[in-house]
């Protein structure tokens, strides 16, 4: 069972991270929309999160519904309302800033800054998201991508697991996952 969390770009492309059943990180990937399609098409995921921040520009929100688009016409994924049935191909709505303030016990930095990426990572592995260090790019701007592209494919995991709330703006549903500390001795690395 795979799980895949998309992350729209600024600059059109696509940031992806594809999750196991173990909660392990498989790949984070970029891709332009052909690509993301191609991806898609040969990964076959089960679940898709789509990351609506409320702070994307109007590029980005104009690509995360065309990529909902694509998923549902030419793939067959049912776009999830407040009801799921994981019994099909389904793709989500999420806000990947709601699910880091549950888990950030302090203030939640900005994401475009580099304490606010750190901040981020930091926190994964206490919702047992496990991502090998080399799976990270060095450059500022692609590690937010990617770090937002992770908590969107742990939104798909917690659907699958039925571990999430319902957010509703602007008549939009979006499937935010619920936190829960994961102990080290209990986080699966496979």
């Amino acid at each position: 069972m795979l799980f895949l969390g998309i992350h729209c770009n600024s600059d059109r492309t696509f940031t992806t991270a594809q999750m196991d059943k173990n909660r392990n990180i498989l790949s984070i990937s970029n891709f332009w929309k052909e690509g993301l399609l191609w991806f898609i098409d040969h990964v076959n995921p089960a679940i898709v999160a789509v990351n609506f921040s409320s702070w994307f520009d109007p590029v980005q929100t104009k690509s995360a519904y065309e990529v909902i688009t694509k998923l549902t016409d030419i793939f067959g994924f049912e776009e999830a309302q407040e009801k799921i049935n994981t019994e099909e191909k389904i793709v989500v709505k999420t806000d990947t800033d709601l699910f880091f303030k549950q888990v950030v016990r302090k203030e939640l930095l900005p994401v475009d800054t580099r304490e606010g990426i750190e901040q981020r990572i930091y926190n994964l592995p206490k919702a047992g998201i496990i991502v090998k260090p080399e799976f990270f790019s060095e450059d500022k701007n692609r590690l937010q991508r990617e770090v937002l592209s992770i908590a969107s494919s742990f939104t798909a995991y917690s659907i699958y697991h039925g571990q999430f709330t319902v957010e509703k703006r602007e008549e939009e549903s979006l499937f935010i996952p619920v936190y829960s500390y994961v102990p080290k001795g209990k986080r699966i690395i496979s």
